[in-house]
């Protein structure tokens, strides 16, 4: 099996699910569960679980090394961790139905050095995964010379743009100059709208229960229908997405099947508390 590399955040989740309407200013009874997440983060726990030869890169707290390795390898997943005296990221995702609303301290994931990796480092790897949550607070050229690095060093190169919000605060323009060399682009249909469809490159469309489009050069190519499962948390369901998609592609099997993979995980995803695979 080919070997995949996942770049990006390290997070703490805190997911609060209500069981009722919430109340302002009074207490509203909850479901809260704590565990470690971020979108690469889960996406290498979702591509290990296929029996994919994962690797992470990322950065936190310098006291966490040890709890996150020790998370990590219990997914199977082997680590590159750099280390930050800022704290660990860290989210709230509020959870209303199919409905998300999150709040998120990257902490020290802002402090990723990205700028190190060459072409020698990625000869490693032979599909290197990155989460759009990565770029934040970069300029385009270091987000250009990361993808070509990679890419001469023999990767093909996968996107997840991370946030729609995010991609505002970067800029439209700077985003997509910065992203047009990647192979594979895996927005959701939030994101997809705002880049528009004339991206040059592969351009996987997660629309939630709508399924999945496929463009090439922004001609629209075949929709993947969703499983219909009964979903008890959404979080997480399109990083086991591009988990289950990056992992068939190492696994040597083509796109049409590896975005099979990738609609079979997310139905798994729904179905459990948490962004990670259970076991």
């Amino acid at each position: 099996m080919a070997t995949v590399l996942v770049i990006g955040d390290v997070i703490d989740d805190i997911i609060v699910v209500p069981k009722e309407s919430i109340r302002t200013n009074t207490d509203t009874d909850a479901s809260i569960h704590q565990t470690l997440g971020g979108s690469a983060s889960n996406i290498a726990c979702w591509a290990a679980s296929f029996g994919a030869d994962v690797t992470f890169l990322g950065c936190v707290n310098s006291r966490d090394e040890f709890r996150v390795t020790e998370q990590f390898a219990s997914y199977k997943v082997k680590t590159i961790l750099q280390l930050s005296e800022e704290p660990t990221g860290s989210l709230v995702v509020l959870v209303e139905g199919e409905n998300r609303s999150m709040l998120t301290d990257r902490g020290a994931n802002k402090e990723l050095d990205i700028k190190s990796l060459n072409q020698v480092f990625f000869t490693n790897f032979d599909y290197v995964f990155i989460s759009g949550y990565t770029f934040f607070g970069r300029d385009v050229i270091e987000i250009k010379d990361l993808i070509y690095e990679a890419q001469h060093g023999g990767a093909m190169v996968l996107i997840d743009p991370g946030s729609s919000g995010y991609i505002k605060d970067f800029g439209l323009e700077d985003f997509k100059e910065a992203i047009d060399a990647s192979d594979i682009l895996i927005p959701n249909k939030e994101e997809f709208d705002l880049l528009g469809a004339t991206l040059s490159q592969i351009t996987v469309v997660k629309n939630g229960s709508a399924g999945v489009d496929v463009y090439a050069e922004g001609i629209k190519m075949q929709t993947y229908p969703s499983e219909k499962v009964e979903a008890v948390d959404p979080t997480g369901a399109g990083d086991a997405f591009a988990g289950g998609l990056v992992a068939t592609l190492a696994n040597e099997q083509p796109l049409d099947q590896a975005i099979k993979a990738g609609i079979s995980t997310a139905a798994k995803a729904v179905q459990i508390i948490g962004a990670r695979p259970q076991f």
